[in-house]
């Protein structure tokens, strides 16, 4: 959380320094006839990807490994706003904007569940060693997703074709699952016991993504009405949270850890009569976290491996998430 806080300020004091009298625009009636407009827009957009977890637990005798990737398959609608100051050749010196998207289906694809047990646990369990994948399911899910992100940039203009800069932004994502309708399959010794399928609610599960970040932009005019633009983030502080509460089993596993991740974002914006334009825009982002899970039961379904008030905690954890979107956005400039 200090790393979180140290970059979310640092960002801020970016961001103030490029509005600050030696790099940002003054207002519109300063001396050197630069500035300043505002852009609203409206957009759609489509995510796809996945957000997934893997723990693991070693010891001597052996160990078990679990992984749960979830699909991040949906359709998106936001809002986007930008605050843009320019100077008195009209081109675009400081930018800073705002960024909102929610989806309006409840998402697409499935819950994927595997499980690999190894050494003295895998006998105790089923008597016998089985070698790679023992258990593996699919459940249906229902997702609701929630993408914040607000991002400066400085632009240099070594020419009025094209401009170079920094950015800094912070990108918050919160993903949030509900699953039903197990199907699961047990392989080797594990087929006979673990091989059915459930009906109903499995379990739901909440991820949050903090991602502070810095990078550079770049911007180039290809014609009259069309720009094309890139930028490159990259973050050392990302964060993720993450509550995995598997209903059937009466658990609730918590994870906390920290890591990267990588930004790439590609636009193309067209210039429309009064004041309109039209952007489409790509974007990847890659993010790899590790720490650690806790896991504790509030009921008896486990016994009698485990029971309600049971504690487990120090779990490895990996949190990570790969995406790529699509947005296309109206916009009006004031």
């Amino acid at each position: 959380m200090k790393n979180q806080l140290t970059a979310i300020l640092a960002i801020l004091g970016f961001a103030a320094v490029l509005s600050g009298p030696g790099y940002g625009a003054p207002a519109p009636s300063s001396r050197d006839g630069g500035s300043v407009v505002v852009d609203l827009g409206l957009g759609l957009g489509t995510l796809r990807g996945n957000t997934l977890y893997h723990i693991s637990s070693y010891n001597a005798t052996g160990g078990v490994e679990s992984e749960l990737e979830f699909p991040l398959e949906t359709v998106l609608i936001g809002l986007e706003g930008s605050y843009i100051e320019k100077d008195k050749k009209g081109r675009e010196r400081l930018s800073l904007r705002f960024h909102w998207f929610t989806n309006v289906d409840n998402g697409s694809g499935v819950l994927k569940d595997s499980d690999w047990l190894s050494g003295q646990p895998e006998i105790d369990l089923v008597g016998a060693s089985h070698p790679g994948l023992d258990i593996y399911s699919e459940s249906d899910i229902s997702l609701k997703t929630h993408i914040i992100d607000v991002h400066a940039s400085y632009k240099f203009w070594p020419s009025d074709r094209w401009c170079i800069g920094p950015l800094a932004g912070f990108l918050f994502e919160k993903f949030s699952f509900d699953a039903s309708n197990v199907s699961q399959v047990g392989y080797g010794p594990y087929a006979g016991s673990y091989t059915q399928s459930t009906s109903g609610p499995v379990l739901t599960y909440e991820v949050t993504y903090v991602v502070p970040y810095v990078g550079v932009h770049a911007e180039a005019r290809v014609s009259r009405s069309l720009r094309a633009g890139i930028d490159l983030g990259f973050s050392p502080v990302a964060s993720a949270s993450d509550e995995d509460d598997h209903l059937l089993r009466t658990k609730v596993a918590r994870g906390s850890t920290t890591g990267t991740a990588y930004l790439v974002t590609i636009a193309a914006i067209w210039d429309l009569r009064n004041n309109d334009f039209l952007q489409l825009r790509g974007q990847h982002v890659d993010i790899s976290t590790t720490g650690t899970q806790s896991q504790s039961w509030y009921g008896n379904a486990d016994a009698p491996i485990a029971y309600a008030g049971d504690v487990i905690t120090g779990i490895d954890d990996r949190i990570e998430s790969r995406q790529t979107s699509a947005y296309l956005l109206f916009s009006h400039r004031f």
